[in-house]
């Protein structure tokens, strides 16, 4: 299985869990089906927009030469918040038009299930070893 797929099921699954923990221990019921729809979606969003604005933490189009606090902006800063924005203001606007009346539910569902699956490939090493103070 490709391990884009297996980090983004992991995710998906961690938050699902997380949220069915936080029902349990609120007190306050947390509708799961719901919960892994707008999860699924905001991860499946986040990973289309990051290959669409480019974002990879080991290919860029600044020149080899340029300061790592250059190479760095580029990657981590200016690819990745484009599409961690452009996610949040697709979730956000599907919310709005497919389940205005869960709104938050589901904006909140969808962002964090997709920084789950950002910190999930960072800590594994799904992108690769990304060591900057080096360079």
């Amino acid at each position: 299985m490709n391990t884009r797929k297996l980090h983004a099921l992991m995710a998906c699954a961690l938050f699902l869990l997380a949220a069915g923990l936080y029902g349990m221990l609120s007190g306050h019921p947390v509708e799961l089906w719901r919960v892994a729809f707008w999860s699924i979606a905001g991860v499946a969003i986040y990973i289309a927009l990051s290959g669409i604005f480019g974002f990879d933490p080991h290919r860029t189009r600044i020149a080899r030469y340029a300061s790592p606090l250059v190479r760095y902006v580029d990657r981590w800063e200016l690819r990745l918040g484009q599409a961690t924005l452009s996610m949040l203001g697709c979730v956000a606007l599907a919310a709005g038009v497919l389940d205005q009346s869960n709104f938050v539910t589901a904006v909140v569902s969808g962002t964090l299930a997709a920084w789950t699956y950002f910190a999930l490939r960072l800590y594994v090493g799904g992108y690769g070893r990304v060591d900057l103070a080096q360079r």
